[in-house]
């Protein structure tokens, strides 16, 4: 398994739970940036990629959707995680109470976030389907995630053991099912890289 990213600490916390887990010899970690992975990455041999929570900091998706296609082999898997759009104004009108934000939000498609204090890209299953079918992906489905999770606000509840194996079965049940998936926090997409 190789990870990139272009944050040292992301980088160190992964070695570290590689370490724990006793994988270190088939983990490799290298600092970089998708849009100019060295050339053994970038050379389109590995059998899946996982581009999760990056398109939300990019400003072009496709770009970055092209560049992390590359190192993935003709039939070989793609999984793509993103924030929601369409899930925006929910959180906002029943996480924070904020009404007035989120009727906004059904007309922006970006979002602030607190940990890093920058604005988010948003975006939804259909454009991202639209950009993986284009860029040569066959076969794309669509997958929500935390479709209720983060709308339960107590969130000392999740914290119970018995609540929580309700909520993993829950979600489990609604990730695929349309309309919930339209609306959880997450979308994911799964694909096969074009053999043709």
């Amino acid at each position: 398994m190789t990870i990139v990213d272009h944050a040292p600490a992301m980088l160190a916390a992964a070695a570290e739970r590689a370490a724990a887990a006793g994988l270190t010899e088939r983990v490799t970690c290298v600092e970089g940036d998708v849009h100019r992975l060295p050339d053994d990455l970038a050379g389109g041999g590995f059998d899946a990629v996982l581009c999760h929570n990056l398109l939300a900091y990019t400003d072009d998706a496709r770009r970055t959707l092209a560049a992390s296609l590359a190192p993935l082999r003709p039939g070989g898997l793609f999984s793509l995680m993103a924030i929601n759009r369409h899930s925006q104004p929910l959180t906002l009108a029943v996480r924070e109470l904020d009404l007035p934000s989120a009727l906004a939000a059904l007309a922006s498609d970006r979002a602030g976030t607190r940990m890093f204090g920058s604005s988010l890209a948003l975006h939804t299953a259909e454009e991202l389907t639209g950009h993986l079918t284009d860029l040569g992906c066959e076969e794309v489905r669509h997958y929500g995630i935390r479709n209720v999770c983060d709308h339960i606000t107590d969130d000392a509840r999740k914290y119970d053991p018995a609540f929580y194996a309700d909520l993993e079965r829950l979600e489990l049940a609604l990730t695929g099912r349309h309309p919930h998936m339209h609306t959880a926090r997450l979308l994911q997409l799964i694909g096969l890289k074009s053999t043709r």
